[in-house]
C-alpha cells in the first residue's frame, strides 16, 4: 500500500453519515451552532486483506470549548454480527435511527481505536480491508472541518532501512512517522501549488496581485469574488484591446452585469442632427469625450472606483462620463387604461435612495 493516499472530497463526504454538520460546495464541514456533532466517514475499501494503514489528518477550525473525539476501526469484512443476523456496518453508523451511543458502543465492540483532541494521528495498529473513521465534535460555536487525508502507507522512510531494523509501530518507526509527516505535508502543498496560479482555485487574497502581474489595479474592496476572477481571467485579452470601444465595453460588461450604451463624440453629432437628443443632456464640447449610459443605480463611492477602473483601459486623453439612464415605461395597443387610471406627472425633486416627489408632495417649514 506504499504511496496510496485518500483524500476525502465531496462525493465521498456526501455519502457519509453526517449529523451536526453541513457540506459545503467546497468540500469543507460546516460545523453548526449544536453541542454535538457526528461523522461518520464513509468506509475506505483497500481491497486487500489485513491491509495496514498509516496515517489520518484533517484539520479542524473549532473554538476552545469544542473536543474532538475520533474512532478508527480496520476490519476484513463489512459487516458485524447484530442481535439475530449480520447487519452492514456502513449502513448502520448512518443509520439516523440508531443512537450515537449505540453506534460508539458497536465500534467498541469491534475493537475501534480511540483519540483525543488530535488532528493528526498514526494508525499502525489497525489491520483490515474496510477502515472505519468516526470524528465526533462536542462544545459550543461554530467551526469547520477540511483537508481529511488518510495515508495507506505512513512512512517514507522504513522502507530504505534494512529488513531487521523495519519493526512496524517499533519506536524507531514512530520516530520516523514525525520527519514522514513533515515530508509528506511539503509534498502535498506543493502539488498544489498550481492550484495558487489558476485563476478558478486561487484565494481571493491573491487575485488583486495577480491583476497587477497583468497592469490592472483591482484593489478597493469595490469588486466581488466573481469579478475579480473574470478580470484575472481574462486580463491579457483586456490588455491586448486596450482603449478600444470594445475593451471598455467589456469591462463595463463585468462591473456592471449588463451591456452599457457608449456614445462617443461623431455618434452624438448624428444624434443632435437628427434632433433625436438634446446638447444639454450628454457631455459633447470635445472629441475625447465618451459618454456612457447605464441602467444600474451606482452610488457616490461606486461611481469614482468604477471610474478609476474604466480608465485604465482607455486612451489617456479621453474623459468619461458616467450617465444613469432614468427609469421608464412604455405602452403600447394592448394596454387598457380604465377611469381610475392616471399618468402622473413629471417628479420635480428626488430625495436619497431615489425617492420621488411628485406633484402631491408639500414641504411644510
Amino acid at each position: 500500500m506504499a504511496g496510496i493516499y485518500y483524500t476525502i472530497k465531496k462525493n465521498r463526504l456526501k455519502h457519509s453519515g453526517l449529523f451536526g454538520m453541513e457540506l459545503q460546495e467546497d468540500g469543507t464541514l460546516f460545523l453548526t451552532n449544536s453541542y454535538e456533532r457526528h461523522l461518520y466517514l464513509m468506509a475506505i475499501d483497500s481491497s486487500m486483506s489485513d491491509a495496514q494503514w498509516g496515517r489520518l489528518s484533517f484539520r479542524a477550525d473549532t473554538t476552545e470549548n469544542m473536543v474532538i473525539y475520533v474512532y478508527a476501526l480496520a476490519l476484513n469484512g463489512d459487516t458485524f454480527f447484530g442481535e439475530k443476523e449480520p447487519r452492514d456496518l456502513m449502513d448502520t453508523l448512518r443509520s439516523e435511527d440508531i443512537s450515537d451511543e449505540e453506534k460508539k458502543r458497536i465500534l467498541k465492540g469491534a475493537g475501534a481505536k480511540r483519540f483525543v483532541d488530535k488532528d493528526d494521528i498514526l494508525l499502525y495498529d489497525l489491520k483490515g480491508q474496510y477502515l472505519y473513521i468516526c470524528i465526533d465534535i462536542t462544545g459550543d460555536g461554530e467551526g469547520t472541518l477540511s483537508n481529511i487525508r488518510i495515508d495507506g502507507h505512513g512512512d517514507n522512510f522504513m522502507d530504505t532501512f534494512p529488513a531487521v531494523y523495519r519493526e512496524r509501530n517499533g519506536f524507531l518507526h514512530r520516530f520516523l512517522s514525525i520527519y514522514s509527516s513533515i515530508y509528506n505535508d511539503f509534498e502535498t502543498e506543493i502539488d498544489e501549488l498550481p492550484k495558487l496560479l489558476d485563476p478558478d482555485t486561487a484565494p481571493v487574497e491573491l487575485l488583486p496581485v495577480f491583476g497587477r502581474w497583468l497592469g490592472i489595479d483591482l484593489s478597493g474592496d469595490y469588486l466581488s469574488e466573481e469579478m475579480l476572477r473574470t478580470f484575472v481571467r481574462e486580463g491579457y485579452r483586456l490588455n491586448r484591446m486596450k482603449g478600444t470601444r470594445a475593451c471598455l465595453e467589456r469591462v463595463l460588461e463585468i462591473v456592471l452585469g449588463e451591456k452599457p450604451i457608449i456614445l462617443e463624440q461623431n455618434t452624438i453629432m448624428s444624434y443632435m442632427e437628427d434632433g433625436e437628443i438634446s446638447e444639454t443632456l450628454l457631455e459633447s464640447s470635445s472629441i475625447y469625450d465618451v459618454n456612457i449610459l447605464v441602467k444600474k443605480r451606482l452610488t457616490d463611492t461606486d461611481r469614482h472606483q468604477l471610474l478609476y477602473l474604466i480608465r485604465q483601459f482607455v486612451p489617456l486623453r479621453s474623459r468619461i462620463h458616467l450617465i444613469r439612464l432614468k427609469d421608464s415605461g412604455i405602452l403600447d395597443t394592448d394596454i387598457y387604461m380604465d377611469m381610475n387610471a392616471v399618468l402622473s406627472d413629471e417628479y420635480v425633486g428626488v430625495f436619497d435612495e431615489d425617492m420621488e416627489m411628485d406633484d402631491d408632495i408639500v414641504l411644510e417649514d
